[in-house]
């Protein structure tokens, strides 16, 4: 069975390595009951499996295999029984029980995944702490699986291509008012902000209208963040983002306090417009307001004088208090901006706007990185009668988060080098280039060879390690514009740009290969010198093929047939009749 939601290597493999850091072990199966993704920490707990597991094995193979270490002279032809047994509690667990295996004490929880099939953990336990016995039939589902990402101070949603809601966290289910994760599972976000607002009272659906509208319009035009109201003058704060394989992942930031901030403003805004006296009345007030405020606040007036400019505001500009005191024209303002390189990091068609004036007389916002490295959001409000309210809030951290989140999608944990879905990416944005341009590129497939022994004589760490040094050195030798990455396990590849010739292919290839030949000293390896060698195979565009598919597997059959002519050799892809 096919998941629904995405390639496992793009949605499940984050989860993976998270619970690497964690120490959990984690195994993957489908609707019957196939094995699909395992981590690192499972084959180190059930080390029996290292080697043998693989995907697609049935859970049968697997229990036998467990079985066949545990069982006793006395119990080994009963091993069928055991087995069947431990099939019908896969499919029927869900309360969380203990065991012990090769002298540990094992808590194992197991979760029904909808569409995709069923998610085991596994966690080493110190003697005598929480054992329970394994339930016979169902129970309650296991904390410790629904709150990985529970922690989170923001609403997570994972959503297929179609944008249904596979998995939610607890405060995604506690803003939009669902009782538990299956209430959202199988809904499209539309209807779960409906949801939302079953309760609300009649005097309120009106905020639910606009935020049916803003929804539908952003549905339609995937991308960009967006606002919605909630119920109990709530609002929430939506990005976002599509993997290259079309799984989209929702985060819903809770904005209520800014957003009450802004509207308070806006409301102070207009009373002070409607008289003089009551303006003048209260200025003090709203001096005081705004100079307590962690937003910067400035508002300019129909004459393009800045009349309002909060110390936040200073601060978060590094504007001179003294201009900002005499009140001066919001071209002077930006003039000074201008001397100072503020808009260094600017792109240039915010330049434009800002040559223009900077001022629109519609709603709007837009992130901008300072010269500093900090990010800024403006937004500003027009104001009746003419001017602008506009306020900044510093975003670094958030825009930081985000940054991270989308190097770990596109990136190797252990090697740091690009993943597979990021270099396929890759090669099919080349693919566009050099058709457009008419240049060529070559690529690399690497596949290391006797690395099997590392493993097996030093462990998996110093394989790890081994891993992480061969990647240093292949980036070494990589010309800048070249991309490495790692495919999987000890399988690399190298994206070669401007390549004209088949020699200048070799050429890189035969240097990879050398660096990587070169003895490596890593730690764990008892300062033993550790070799391994590389079969290379090269394919080239546009001989070699036009199309991502066509590319990567004629560099693989060239790999093997390195491998063929004896290992630690480079072969070039050598069309025959039956190639595409």
């Amino acid at each position: 069975m096919l998941f629904e939601m995405a390639d496992p290597a793009v949605l499940l493999k984050t989860v993976a390595e998270t619970l690497d850091d964690l120490g959990l072990a984690m195994c993957v199966f489908d609707d019957e009951d196939r094995a699909l993704l395992w981590n690192r920490s499972f084959l180190r707990l059930f080390p029996e499996h290292d080697g043998h597991v693989h995907v697609g094995e049935p859970y049968r193979e697997n229990l036998r295999r467990f079985y066949a270490g545990r069982l006793g002279p006395e119990h080994i032809a009963e091993i069928d029984r055991y087995v069947d047994e431990g099939l019908r509690r896969h499919r029927a667990q869900l309360k969380a029980y203990t065991f012990e295996h090769r002298g540990r004490r094992i808590e194992v929880a197991s979760l029904p995944l909808r569409h995709i099939g069923r998610l085991r953990v596994w966690q080493p336990r110190a003697p005598g702490d929480g054992d329970t016995a394994p339930p016979p039939g169902p129970g309650a589902a296991p904390a410790e699986i629904a709150v990985l990402f529970d922690e989170v101070p923001d609403g997570l949603a994972l959503c297929s291509r179609s944008g249904v809601v596979q998995w939610a966290n607890e405060p995604f289910m506690q803003m939009y008012g669902l009782r538990d994760r299956e209430a959202a599972q199988g809904l499209g976000f539309e209807a779960i902000y409906r949801l939302a607002w079953r309760d609300a009272p009649p005097e309120e659906r009106s905020r639910l209208d606009d935020g049916a509208a803003v929804l539908a319009e952003h549905l339609r035009w995937e991308g960009a963040p967006f606002e919605l109201p909630l119920p109990g003058e709530r609002w929430t704060r939506v990005i976002a983002r599509r993997g290259p394989t079309g799984t989209l992942v929702q985060a819903h930031v809770d904005i209520t306090p800014l957003k009450r901030q802004q509207i308070e403003l806006q409301r102070a805004e207009a009373r002070a417009r409607e008289s003089e006296d009551r303006l003048r009345a209260k200025s003090a007030l709203l001096e005081a307001t705004l100079e307590r405020m962690d937003q910067g606040v400035m508002m300019v007036n129909a004459q393009r004088v800045v009349e309002v400019c909060n110390q936040r505001a200073i601060e978060l500009l590094d504007l001179p208090p003294a201009l900002m005191a005499a009140q001066p024209r919001f071209e002077d303002v930006l003039r000074w901006q201008w001397q100072n390189d503020e808009f260094v990091h600017t792109p240039e068609d915010l330049k434009d706007f800002v040559r223009a004036g900077g001022i629109l007389d519609r709603p709007h916002r837009y992130d901008r990185r300072r010269p500093n490295g900090r990010v800024v959001e403006i937004n500003s409000v027009p104001i009746e009668g003419g001017g602008v309210l506009r306020t900044y809030t510093d975003i670094t951290e958030r825009k930081n988060a985000e940054e991270r989140m989308r190097h770990v999608a596109r990136h190797d944990g252990l090697t740091s080098l690009v993943n597979r879905d990021a270099f396929l990416e890759a090669i099919g944005s080349q693919l566009e280039r050099s058709r457009r341009e008419g240049d060529g590129f070559a690529v690399h497939f690497v596949d290391l060879d006797d690395f099997k022994p590392v493993n097996d004589r030093h462990g998996h760490a110093v394989g790890d390690r081994v891993l992480a040094a061969v990647a240093e050195r292949m980036r070494a030798v990589a010309r800048d514009g070249d991309i490495v990455a790692r495919m999987g396990g000890d399988e690399f590849a190298v994206m070669q740009r401007g390549v004209t010739r088949p020699e200048a292919a070799l050429g890189l290839a035969q240097r990879l290969l050398e660096t990587i030949r070169q003895p490596l000293q890593v730690e764990g390896a008892e300062g033993q010198d550790i070799g391994v060698g590389a079969s290379i195979g090269v394919a080239l565009y546009p001989g070699d093929g036009t199309d991502v598919a066509t590319l990567m597997r004629h560099a693989d059959a060239a790999m093997y047939a390195a491998k063929a002519a004896g290992r630690n050799a480079v072969r070039l892809h050598q069309a025959s009749p039956g190639d595409a």
